[in-house]
């Protein structure tokens, strides 16, 4: 026992360590795996906590034998924490020096943990995060054979300097860990990316949480500890707890000691400026390059209370106290997050972005300016009661449990080696991508199922989400961005027979959370006109300077005069609202003509609209107060990126959503109607080939050429019982509805709209369930009926064979010797591209080009096709072009060449 004392250097003290050493003894006697547990900061004595109590728990006692050993990178306030988490530390190097360079500290880890390594002879190493204490443990461990568990792998910020060394640390710890747990998705995606054996990455949720909820969930019997009195009494001089505001600050990370005195200053901004309602709490990192600039800038203000470490029994109950939480630390993001805390992040990159992309953490960064800029605003959302809502994306607190379990799997047989991630198939993988040009069948055309995969992709439908999950995902809106030009909408209302809904829809529009920055109303040869116009003169003058309607308007529909709102924020929501009011006569333009243009014409109209965004209404689709906001969120995230419709159907199927239906989840769908959110510029699509029926089809002619010319999808908005200010209607929709000359029963479909939607799919549509055909699917294209009677007799059989089907088209019907009646017998599609007859013009070869590359990627989307076969000794200037868009896709091209009946040498070349 005394050489093994000696080994732990000058600073151990053999007193306390008496018993453990006897530990280590008997532990050599047994046979049980041995799991040595390495720590030395402050937290990673936090997560390792929960850890270590479920590993020694009763349930465990008999399957492991668990050595905790600290470095004593961070001596006294490591020692604290496990105190107040009932653990205790087995052996403790106690390696901590005065102003230690990292250097020096891992050499000193690195030896230290190896002599014990030798003695203790492990089983398996566990360490946690990305501290030096962490890298230089666990190659202590892989320099010795022994098995690696990483407790929060796959932290990343993609940057090696920021956070240095963190980054560089736990990169090097995860490239030969054996057991990595990943806290989120996210972390467990960049572990795989990185090239982690799937079989070896979990997702468990953070040990930290587990940790915080141990202590938030315990009733605070501390209230005689200073800092709790000191915030227990600046709280008592509120009658409001909205009044009195405690801000919990966090500094300490290296990279950002540079900065430090930036960061202070904004802190003392931030303090002077709200003196009288903001108490500031500075726990002091013991580290002196932190603790002097603080204490130098800091030190002295009234209100900024600079305390020593909190021990962690009464951190949890300062966090919860506190409202607002400004820091650079890492661990302390997911605890806040988890009680919904508000998170300002001053550090330039995170490894945590989850937060940031779900909208619960702000990250700001080092700069004085926007650190103010970002609390102050922070200030005002928690007056006005607009605060972070719990959330479990770091972990439910069931972490140290779920390791406990895999570990437990891991010695006793249930941990199952994955083929994959072996020296062959990895290496095969490698050799399958560098050296492919050696094997000429592989050479461009990837396997049939790849090829599917792809297309499936292309044409898969979105998620259909509910409200709450769709509001979640993150958008380029936020309610805070409506004065941005950026976000600028035009509301446009189509007006043909109903009557008495004019003042209804100027209300509804005023009342929107996100106003519209014009508002059109149109009606072309309306049976009502006088009626019409007569309402339209009798809501003008109650907009004017001074009109109680406005008063009346404001204060009792927009800002609810009788809601708990705060005498300041009801102030400016009726002086924006009164503006906005009185603006409406400059703002509202009316269009009306004698020509019958109803459907077509607001469309027309909104060709000459200025704003980024234009809503075009039917008349019996009123807005609630916050669709215009649900829409902008919508449309501005990646997925969503649409035009937007309050109700909508599949082309191919007799199903409806919206508000007949009462569906949920936004659907995506081949046409929408009742209302069109979109990008102004987006309705140039709708134009661009021939309108076959003037009398109806819009809404077919829109959906269908944004997907064909801008790969722009098309939803249905979801209809949330429990947020019926969403809607984009109103409770009376359906008696509004009733009164028209459409309604919202869509009962069936007329035979010019069949005809559109015919004329749609010859042509070349993608529609929503495309991507359902589980067929192979071959694509034949012919411009001569001997070409198109070649191509069938020699494919017709082999894909009745293999179960499949066979697809036709041509650039232009009209212009060949084709029996479309002859080889519609035999496919399960035909199209005509349509080439040059939208205009009854003869397009030039690099247009008629252009039109075939649309068209063909189209119909391959919907055929959901997989190759294409041609006969190439007949080229024209159009199959060129269809060979061509093949090539982009990807697709192979099967050519029937036949010398002696060759069209154009240089194009069959070609």
């Amino acid at each position: 026992m005394s050489s093994w004392t000696h080994l732990l250097g000058p600073n151990y003290d053999r007193t306390k360590h008496t018993v453990n050493s006897l530990m280590i003894s008997s532990m050599n006697s047994t046979n049980l795996p041995k799991i040595l547990i390495v720590l030395g900061t402050r937290p990673e004595g936090i997560k390792c906590a929960p850890l270590i109590s479920e590993l020694k728990s009763d349930h465990y006692r008999s399957k492991f034998q668990v050595i905790v050993l600290s470095t004593g990178q961070h001596r006294q306030i490591l020692q604290q924490t496990l105190i107040a988490f009932q653990q205790n530390i087995d052996i403790n190097l106690d390696l901590m020096m005065y102003d230690q360079k990292l250097s020096e500290l891992f050499i000193r880890v690195f030896s230290g943990v190896t002599k014990q390594i030798n003695i203790i002879q492990p089983n398996l190493l566990i360490i946690q995060g990305d501290t030096t204490t962490a890298l230089a443990s666990s190659l202590a461990a892989a320099y010795h054979h022994i098995p690696v568990a990483h407790v929060e792998a796959g932290l990343r910020s993609f940057n090696l300097s920021n956070p240095y060394p963190e980054e560089l640390n736990r990169k090097i710890i995860d490239s030969f860990a054996k057991l990595m747990f990943a806290p989120t998705t996210f972390t467990k995606e960049v572990l795989l990316r990185e090239g982690a054996c799937e079989t070896d990455v979990f997702i468990t949720g953070n040990t930290g949480v587990d940790a915080f909820y141990a202590y938030h969930k315990k009733t605070n019997t501390t209230k005689d500890i200073s800092i709790l009195r000191t915030i227990n009494n600046f709280k008592k001089n509120f009658t409001n707890e909205i009044n009195s505001i405690i801000i919990l600050v966090t500094m300490h990370r290296r990279e950002n000691f540079e900065y430090l005195f930036d960061m202070c200053r904004a802190i003392a901004t931030i303090a002077k400026e709200h003196e009288n309602n903001v108490l500031i709490i500075l726990p002091i990192h013991p580290n002196p390059n932190v603790k002097h600039v603080i204490l130098k800038n800091l030190d002295g203000l009234k209100n900024v209370k600079i305390v020593d470490p909190i021990s962690y029994d009464i951190f949890g109950h300062v966090l919860s106290q506190s409202d607002i939480v400004m820091t650079d630390s890492g661990g302390i993001q997911e605890e806040a997050v988890t009680i919904g805390k508000t998170v300002i992040l001053m550090r330039m990159t995170t490894e945590r972005p989850e937060g940031i992309y779900l909208g619960t953490i702000k990250q700001i960064g080092i700069n004085y300016d926007e650190i103010v800029q970002a609390v102050n605003l922070e200030l005002i959302n928690f007056k006005s009661k607009n605060r972070i809502s719990k959330t479990n994306i770091f972990g439910d607190g069931t972490a140290s449990k779920k390791i406990a379990a895999i570990i437990d799997n891991y010695f006793y047989g249930k941990h199952i080696p994955n083929l994959k991630c072996m020296t062959k198939f990895r290496q095969d993988s490698i050799a399958q991508v560098v050296y492919s040009y050696l094997n000429v069948s592989h050479t461009n055309i990837p396997s049939h199922t790849i090829r599917r995969n792809i297309m499936n992709n292309l044409t898969k439908v979105q998620p259909a989400l509910i409200l709450d999950e769709l509001l979640k995902i993150p958008s380029r809106y936020n309610i805070s961005n409506q004065n941005e030009e950026t976000f600028t909408v035009t509301a446009i209302i189509g007006m043909y027979k109903r009557q008495g809904l004019i003042q209804r829809w100027i209300e509804a529009l005023l009342l929107q959370t996100h106003p519209p920055k014009y508002i059109w109303i149109t009606y072309f040869a309306s049976p009502i006109v006088d009626k019409i116009k007569l309402e339209i003169e009798k809501i003008r003058p109650l907009f004017s300077n001074g009109s109680n309607y406005c008063n009346d308007l404001c204060a009792e529909k927009k800002c609810k005069i009788n809601s708990t709102i705060n005498n300041m924020a009801l102030s400016n929501c009726i002086e924006k609202c009164l503006t906005l009011c009185m603006k409406l006569p400059s703002i509202l333009f009316v269009g009306m003509g004698e020509m019958q243009l109803k459907y077509f014409g607001r469309f027309q109209l909104a060709l000459q609209c200025q704003t980024k965004y234009v809503i075009v209404f039917d008349d019996d689709c009123i807005p609630q107060a916050r669709y215009f906001e649900t829409a902008l969120h919508t449309i501005n995230t990646e997925q969503y990126r649409g035009i937007l419709g309050t109700k909508g159907t599949p082309a191919s199927a007799n199903v409806f959503y919206g508000p007949l239906s009462r569906s949920n989840r936004i659907i995506e769908a081949d046409v929408v109607g009742g209302s069109w959110f979109m990008e102004s510029e987006w309705v140039k699509l709708m134009f661009h080939d021939k309108i076959y029926s003037w009398s109806t089809g819009e809404d077919f002619h829109l959906c269908a050429n944004a997907r064909k010319y801008a790969n722009i999808r098309s939803f249905v908005m979801p209809v949330d019982r429990n947020h019926t200010s969403t809607h984009s209607f109103s409770k009376d929709y359906l008696t509004i509805s009733n009164r028209g000359d459409t309604t919202g029963k869509i009962a069936g479909t007329a035979s010019s709209r069949t005809y559109i939607k015919d004329q749609l799919w010859l042509r070349g549509d993608r529609l929503m369930h495309s991507y359902k055909k589980s067929k192979p699917s071959l694509l034949l294209y012919a411009e001569t009926q001997n070409d198109a009677m070649i191509l069938i007799k020699y494919t017709q059989q082999q894909m009745a064979q293999i179960g499949g089907s066979l697809h036709f088209a041509t650039s232009n019907v009209v212009n060949t010797d084709l029996e479309t009646i002859e080889i519609k017998k035999v496919v399960q599609s035909f199209h005509d591209f349509m080439i040059g007859r939208d205009y009854d013009t003869n397009p030039t070869p690099i247009i008629a080009a252009a039109e075939v590359l649309y068209a063909f990627d189209m119909v391959m989307q919907g055929t959901q096709s997989t190759a294409v076969i041609i006969l190439g000794s007949s080229s024209t200037v159009t199959m060129f072009a269809l060979v061509s868009a093949a090539f982009l896709r990807n697709i192979p091209i099967l050519n029937i060449y036949i010398e002696n009946s060759i069209i154009d040498q240089r194009i069959a070349e070609a």
